[in-house]
């Protein structure tokens, strides 16, 4: 229609609109910024440019209705996890209007996008998505697209248990982040190559690389670096040295993030059980999802010995971990369990071998991929 029909037709239907092209370079702008901000760890105009959109979304359909739409998709990721129908439904209408942005804006939605898909654990999708956003990345010469694609594409990897693949993507991302003289990136980047050395049970490599950026004259306390210490000296049955590294740095706001949650456990295998409890009783008021509150019962269930509750937990434990791409701290905790079982363990208990028979099938199982 001719501009004197589309006035007439916007009238008509009392339609709220605003005929100013300009309005299209606010979401524009807004969505480059986001990106940056994102890139540079800025949380601060990250947390800004959210509030503002929540403000104005949907006050006025405008010319800017469709990078509108982009900008609140990127601005909540991540939430496939919170409303997945929703972000299906809010992907479609972005991708199916693909013409109306140009290369660059095309590779930030679906680098957002498939970071957003590494917690869908019913497909590839993340894998497509973050491949697409180096396409459009490498047309526009975003050097900051590419860089978090890589990086996440390797985060991906972690758990895919391609392993050679996802250390090649995060190192090549660590190049790019030096290119751009990002530092915090380049943390990124060495931490989760530490993940990668440690899934490969090359500990002493890891701790190397952990003490490498630690001593670097630029770095602030990492709590993430702190988490994988913690980790690998779980995983040395250093159970002394990770209780004491959770003591030492957790708060009351940190008190279940990343590993800190495995302190009870460590007690236990200590042997301490009351301190164990002291522990639970002070963490259980805090843990609020399913998966968090299934760790710390498991705990609960050793020290108490309730052997009936210990499969029903278990079997929780499994479930929410597949969720949540933690299937490596279900390891861990299995085997927590095992050994337990195996010092308590009576020979003529028969069912209790059996038991203790199919939960270690099962870790073999998880060992080796399948």
């Amino acid at each position: 229609m001719n501009e004197d029909e589309f006035s007439r037709f916007v009238q008509y239907y009392r339609i709220d609109f605003d005929p100013n092209i300009l309005c299209i370079q606010k979401p524009k702008e807004q969505i480059r910024k986001f990106f940056d901000a994102l890139y540079e760890r800025n949380y601060s105009t990250m947390k800004k440019i959210r509030e503002d959109q929540a403000k104005t979304y949907g006050e006025r359909v405008n010319l800017g209705l469709f990078h509108n739409k982009l900008l609140s998709f990127i601005v909540s990721v991540p939430f496939f996890s919170e409303n997945q129908k929703k972000w299906k439904s809010d992907f479609e209408k972005i991708e199916i209007n693909k013409e109306v942005y140009d290369d660059y804006e095309l590779a930030i939605f679906y680098c957002m996008a498939g970071y957003d898909q590494i917690w869908n654990l019913k497909g590839q999708e993340a894998q497509v998505l973050l491949g697409e956003a180096l396409r459009y990345a490498r047309l526009s010469d975003s050097l900051k697209v590419e860089a978090l694609s890589l990086l996440w594409l390797g985060q991906f990897a972690i758990d895919e248990k391609n392993l050679f693949e996802g250390l090649r993507l995060t190192r090549k991302a660590k190049d790019l982040f030096f290119e751009s003289h990002q530092f915090n990136r380049i943390i990124d980047a060495e931490i989760q190559t530490a993940c990668f050395l440690e899934k490969m049970n090359q500990y002493a490599e890891a701790l190397s690389l952990l003490d490498r950026l630690e001593n670097s004259a630029k770095i602030k306390p990492n709590q993430e670096i702190v988490n994988q210490r913690i980790w690998i000296a779980f995983q040395q049955r250093e159970y002394e040295k990770a209780c004491r590294l959770i003591e030492e740095n957790r708060t009351p706001d940190t008190i279940l993030d990343g590993n800190f949650g495995l302190l009870p456990m460590g007690y236990f295998l200590l042997r301490k059980k009351e301190k164990a409890m002291e522990q639970l009783i002070v963490m259980l008021p805090y843990a609020k999802d399913p998966w968090t509150k299934a760790g710390l019962n498991l705990v609960v269930d050793l020290v108490r010995d309730r052997r009936k509750n210990i499969h029903r937990t278990l079997k929780t434990l499994k479930h929410q971990s597949e969720l949540r791409r933690k299937q490596d701290i279900y390891q861990f905790l299995l085997g927590c369990v095992i050994r337990s079982r195996q010092e308590s363990i009576q020979k003529a208990d028969l069912n209790a071998l059996r038991e203790l028979v199919e939960w270690q099938k099962e870790w073999i199982e998880i060992e080796s991929g399948h």
